[in-house]
This record gives structure tokens, C-alpha cells and sequence, in this order.
């Protein structure tokens, strides 16, 4: 955000490294990242909380501390601001830096750009890609293990700015914890399944129909078809299915599709068309267990929801 600074203040802001002396506490030390500025003959401290978990009240009493302890002004840099903590650190005479463009150093000026609105309202339901990189922290959790936001993305094929809208999303609803580490975002689960199962939905976008299936196409079974192979439950063709990836689907000959009504009258069989890729979560040659319930979990036939309780249970899953 140096350049933010600049574009108000001019070039003349130079900046320098600082390092946090022993008199100052470890969780401050440990807990921010510091450079110092300079502008003219003046200078002060631009700290950086390394973690998303920060709270106003803990964040002035730990910049006051610095200040009296290093008889140097601070400023905050915040990627996320709202306009409610905007108005609290102006009227405590805070110093702080946004993404968003505000800028407020009362030792050196202000400047403002109307760009903060309050956050928009999180979706009760995560995105696809959302729930993919949740299942994906899930069933590779071991423990409290982290990884970085560039681990993630690398292992679901997923762009950086699709990544980055979907790891969001999981910290807005307090799915998941991150921490900056030099240029890392270290990213860890911070909520259990339980938590997160209401926010999931049904992983299978549409039905195809098909006469019969396409050799060599790469799909996963799901559905009944899965559950049925995998319990004593009976299933028929028509109740599914293979679960392939959008570019599977798309990339399907034309004139292997047949319509619906086609298919119930002389049979064939059922392509669902996942939101996400469904090899990126198991190597078994059945879909996940926590999408096969979220597909599943809709169903009034007591002996499929009979089988499914056995995959709620397997994973500590409370009622349905």
C-alpha cells in the first residue's frame, strides 16, 4: 500500500526496515509485520497484522503500546475495512492505511475515497468452489495442518482470483482460518463439519441421458448407482448415475444424447454434471462421501436415508 501513501503524500515517502526491539511484547513482535516511513524528517512505523483474526480493541491497545514504548507514531495497514471501523479509528485518532484507498494520518493528513460500503451480506450457501476447497481442506485436514492459498489452488487447478473469492467466502462464514507468513496465506479449518455441512449443496448441476455409456469417458460413480454398490440398497439404471466434471460434459459427442422421455421409455443411462470436478476429492472410483450425502440427503426412501446415516456417522455428522 506504499504506493497508496504515495499517490497523496508524493514520492518523497521512503521507506526502511525496522525490526521490533526485545522490550516489545512476542505477540506483538510475532504478531505484525513492521517497515518504518519516512517523509521529509519525519518518520513513523507502518505495521501489518499477519493474521485476518485481528479485533479493533485488541488492535489500538497493542498500536498504543508500541507508541509508548518506541516513542514513534504508528499506522495500521488493513486490507479490510468497513465504514464502522473506519469512524472508530478517526475518532480515536488511529492512524490507518486501507486497500480500499482510505487514508488517515493525522500527523501527516487525510484523504478519502467514498469506496467503503458496509460488507455485503454472506451467502447462507458456500459457491462451487467455495464447498470444493472446503471438502478438499476436509479430507486432508491431519490434524491441524495448514497450507498455503498457493498449495490450494496448485491442487484444484483453480485460478488465483477464483481461489482467493473462494477462501474468502470460507472466512466470512469463520470456516477457516488464515495467517500471513512472508508472502504465504497459510490457510487451516477452523470449524468441523457440523458447522459447515448447512452452508453445502447437492454438488450435481444437470442430468444427461445417454443410451449407453461413452468408453473411456473419466467419471466417478454417484447417486443411488453408488450408494447401491456400496450397501445392499437395490438400484435401477434410471435412478443413476455417473458424475463427471463440466468439461467432461461439455467436450461429449452430440449424438451420444438422447432426451429424457427417450430414456424413459427404452432406458440407457445418467451423466450428472458436477459443479466441480469430483476426481479432485477421492481417488476411489466412487464419489466423496460428503457429496454423495449432499446429492443424496433429499431423498423420502427410508432405506436410502438408512445408508446415508451410516456416512453421517462416519463422519460425526449431527441428525441430518
Amino acid at each position: 500500500m506504499l504506493e497508496t501513501i504515495r499517490n497523496v503524500f508524493g514520492n518523497s515517502i521512503s521507506e526502511g526496515r525496522f525490526k521490533f526491539p526485545k522490550s516489545i511484547p512476542n505477540f506483538i513482535r510475532y504478531g505484525y509485520s513492521v517497515r518504518r516511513l519516512f517523509f521529509g524528517e519525519k518518520s513513523s512505523l507502518l505495521i501489518t497484522p499477519k493474521s485476518d483474526d485481528w479485533n479493533l480493541a485488541t488492535l489500538k491497545k497493542q498500536i498504543r503500546l508500541i507508541e509508548e514504548r518506541l516513542h514513534e507514531p504508528v499506522i495500521v495497514q488493513l486490507e479490510r475495512l468497513t465504514a464502522l471501523q473506519r469512524t472508530n479509528l478517526i475518532e480515536s485518532r488511529t492512524a490507518f492505511v486501507s486497500a480500499k484507498g482510505q487514508i488517515f494520518i493525522p500527523f501527516w493528513g487525510c484523504y478519502f475515497e467514498e469506496k467503503i460500503l458496509n460488507p455485503p451480506e454472506v451467502p447462507e450457501r458456500l459457491s462451487a468452489n467455495a464447498q470444493l476447497v472446503f471438502l478438499h481442506l476436509y479430507y486432508n485436514k491431519n490434524g491441524n495442518k495448514t497450507v498455503t492459498q498457493t498449495q490450494i489452488s496448485k491442487a484444484l487447478s483453480l485460478p488465483k482470483a477464483t481461489c482467493t473469492r473462494a477462501v474468502q467466502q470460507l472466512r466470512d462464514l469463520d470456516l477457516i482460518s488464515s495467517a500471513s507468513e512472508g508472502t504465504a496465506n497459510l490457510i487451516s479449518l477452523k470449524s468441523d463439519l457440523n458447522a459447515a455441512f448447512p452452508h453445502l449443496t447437492s454438488p450435481v448441476q444437470k442430468l444427461l441421458y445417454v443410451k449407453s455409456m461413452p468408453q473411456n469417458i473419466s467419471c466417478k460413480k454417484s447417486g443411488l448407482k453408488a450408494l447401491s454398490e456400496r450397501s445392499d440398497l437395490v438400484s435401477l439404471n434410471s435412478d443413476g448415475g455417473y458424475a463427471v466434471s463440466r468439461v467432461v460434459a461439455e467436450n461429449l459427442e452430440k449424438n451420444l444424447l438422447i432426451d429424457e422421455q427417450t430414456f424413459r421409455d427404452f432406458g440407457g443411462e445418467i451423466i450428472e454434471v458436477w459443479k466441480y470436478d469430483p476426481f479432485l476429492l477421492t481417488d476411489s472410483e466412487y464419489a466423496d462421501d460428503i457429496s454423495l450425502l449432499l446429492e443424496l440427503s433429499g431423498s423420502d426412501d427410508e432405506r436410502v436415508q438408512s445408508e446415508l446415516d451410516a456416512i453421517r456417522q462416519k463422519h460425526g455428522l449431527k441428525g441430518e
